[in-house]
């Protein structure tokens, strides 16, 4: 039996829609409204533009941006300059963003749900796979580029 694959882009998905889910479905404390909650259209337009920009760089270097692939380049450009994983952390403001559009108190527990369970399940995985490929480059880059921010 084929087991579904999970991957950080669909996690984030889903907790949008639960996050959706239980702001229509349960009533809750609202932490932001009308007009502060439309800074939360600024952080989805942020989070959707890292994730943009940061896989150009891999397509850019021709690389893949597959976590299991075989990669054959670090990309230390662009976002990759001041986080290892501007693309998770892309995902991370897109779903702070739709907690500030929300404004209700459930909401802004998937955020932190997903550095969890995005940090737990993947990126641990991801920079030993990294370090394997690429060594001390990859070790030198860990010291001196943050994790996340």
């Amino acid at each position: 039996m084929n087991k579904i694959k999970i991957y950080p882009p669909l996690i984030t998905l889903l907790l949008i829609l639960a996050m959706m889910a239980f702001h229509y479905a349960l009533p809750q404390p609202r932490l932001t409204s009308p007009p502060f909650n439309a800074f939360g259209i600024v952080l989805i337009a942020a989070g959707v533009w890292m994730n943009l920009w940061s896989a150009r760089w891999f397509r850019k270097n021709k690389t893949t941006i597959d976590p299991r692939g075989n990669a054959i380049y670090l990309v230390q450009e662009g976002l990759y300059r001041v986080s290892r994983n501007p693309m998770y952390l892309g995902m991370l403001i897109t779903l702070l963003g739709v907690s500030f559009y929300l404004g209700s108190l459930l909401s802004f527990l998937a955020p932190p749900i997903f550095v969890w369970i995005v940090t737990v399940r993947f990126i641990s995985r991801e920079e030993k796979a990294l370090r394997d490929c690429f060594g001390e480059e990859y070790v030198q880059y860990q010291v001196r580029v943050r994790r996340w921010v």
